[in-house]
């Protein structure tokens, strides 16, 4: 739920800067334009860290093989909401010192402000592709274990990793940063993260949420008990 919660509450806050970031806006670099971008860019960060706190999860689970009893809720929390917090005060204030223009979209050449909250999110999904990777691996020792046939083993393998890409982020690790200032190359960028950033929300509820079992037990449980009891009443 927070996962998606960060999912929705970006995406929200990408609708106020398409809605409120006119021209005439960016260039009064008004405070509160820069509280806008602030926001998006703390929500954006959360997504990576609650990324991470399902791969840390997951981790702990399949390779740790430790009991998940362990991991308190508001580990996760403190990770996922709490950690992006002072690394978007730190990018505030390089900004507002270096590049203190255009409402903190974009950075001037020379500028290097934006890594301080990107260089956190890059390493997110560094680790996060560790994760993986071990996942994958312990995953593939088993199903060799199994009395499954070789091809049916690599097929749920490789259902498995992908149905791990979108929850982990390992798709940005393709297009994270901007290549250039090339107009082809800025253009593919645009549409191949807006893509990502549009639907990655998606992906993960239905993986995770839609088609999970003990989800749709619940909601199956819950049905029948609402049908039962409209039956007695009527």
């Amino acid at each position: 739920w927070n996962l998606i919660s960060a999912f929705i509450l970006r995406n929200a806050t990408w609708f106020v800067v398409q809605l409120t970031m006119s021209p005439e806006v960016h260039q009064s670099n008004v405070a509160w334009c820069r509280l806008v971008t602030a926001a998006y860019n703390y929500f954006h960060v959360t997504n990576f860290f609650w990324m991470f706190g399902e791969g840390c999860y997951l981790h702990t689970a399949i390779v740790l093989t430790y009991s998940t009893d362990r991991l308190r809720k508001w580990m996760f929390i403190c990770i996922g909401w709490g950690v992006p917090f002072p690394i978007i005060v730190a990018w505030a204030i390089g900004k507002l010192y270096y590049d203190n223009e255009k409402c903190w979209f974009g950075k001037r050449p020379g500028v290097y402000t934006d890594y301080i909250y990107q260089g956190p999110m890059i390493l997110v999904l560094l680790i996060n592709f560790i994760f993986l990777f071990n996942i994958v691996r312990i995953l593939m020792t088993k199903l060799r274990a199994s009395t499954t046939s070789e091809t049916i083993q690599y097929r749920k393998a490789v259902k498995a990793t992908l149905v791990l890409l979108p929850l982990l982020g390992i798709t940005y690790m393709l297009f994270f940063v901007n290549p250039g200032e090339d107009e082809v190359s800025r253009v593919v960028f645009i549409y191949f993260n807006s893509f990502l950033e549009s639907f990655q929300g998606f992906f993960v509820s239905v993986f995770y949420c839609f088609l999970n079992s003990e989800v749709r037990s619940a909601i199956r449980k819950r049905w029948h008990r609402w049908q039962d009891k409209h039956s007695i009443r009527a």
